[in-house]
């Protein structure tokens, strides 16, 4: 046997004994994340019952001026418990242009790379605004290669609604991560969840990915999630993460678990099952 062979061999024999490797393992702990697009909020409390680690942030455009001391990332990071922020391109949808949402990556990309609690960078409903004929491909390749030239370890993140079929699309982008919305509440949704998630995470074998509940949403005045709804889905998270299937979860919203105090309560017991 020449050495040539053995050695083919030998490697071929590390191959297969090697583990692939796990995305959702990239983290030194679950990404128990909360979205709050509400500046005003005290999140003290909230982050002390329920151990949320990673805060949604919204701020206003980048123009040049703005320092991070005054940020909403800033004031978030300043709470106990929280290790990082999310920062966020906002929808053109809404209001930001696209020299905007240029300039505000490359200044969060900037900011990342001297302040490690930025974990990253949120690129708002991604393909709802592809599909809705508000951005092209073409300017969200223009916005995440402004992050990545600035910083290519910045983390870019990007939405999949997968109960409206998004997994058609390739997501075929310089893109980190994933989080997983189900938006609507109807039951559903909810009864399909599980599907949902499925469906989402073999779309996205490469990547972290996080999955996202609602506490209200859904068209004409939208819908609550009951007790029951809530607490099965959340517990079904709370059991990826676990099992290392997920890297962290996200509720939605800060003000909504303020408003109707008992999700608090609700949240608190089934995130006594994580470990």
């Amino acid at each position: 046997m020449t050495k040539n062979l053995l050695c083919a061999i030998f490697c071929t024999m590390l191959l297969i004994a090697t583990p692939s490797s796990n995305a959702q393992k990239l983290f030194d702990e679950p990404l128990i994340s909360l979205w709050n697009h509400r500046t005003d909020l005290d999140l003290t409390d909230l982050v002390s019952k329920n151990g949320f680690n990673l805060i949604w942030t919204h701020d206003e455009a980048y123009t040049g001026v703005e320092k991070f001391e005054d940020t909403h990332m800033y004031k978030c990071l300043q709470i106990e418990g929280v290790d990082y922020v999310l920062a966020k391109i906002e929808r053109a949808q809404w209001g930001w242009t696209q020299e905007e949402s240029v300039r505000h990556a490359k200044w969060i990309a900037k900011l990342s790379l001297k302040h490690k609690g930025i974990f990253g960078l949120y690129l708002n409903d991604f393909y709802d605004e592809i599909e809705d004929g508000i951005r092209t491909e073409e300017q969200w390749e223009e916005i995440i290669a402004a992050a990545k030239d600035v910083n290519p370890d910045i983390r870019l993140v990007a939405p999949h609604y997968p109960h409206r079929n998004q997994e058609k699309h390739s997501f075929d982008f310089e893109i980190d991560g994933i989080i997983l919305n189900l938006w609507g509440n109807t039951p559903e949704i909810i009864d399909n969840a599980e599907k949902h998630l499925k469906v989402g995470l073999e779309h996205h074998p490469d990547r972290f990915v996080i999955a996202g509940l609602y506490l209200h949403s859904g068209v004409d005045g939208g819908n609550w999630l009951t007790k029951e709804e809530f607490k099965k889905v959340l517990s079904h998270y709370v059991e990826m993460v676990n099992k290392e299937k997920l890297a962290g979860l996200r509720i939605f919203s800060a003000g909504q678990l303020i408003e109707n105090p008992e999700y608090i309560k609700w949240t608190k017991k089934v995130f006594q099952n994580l470990y």
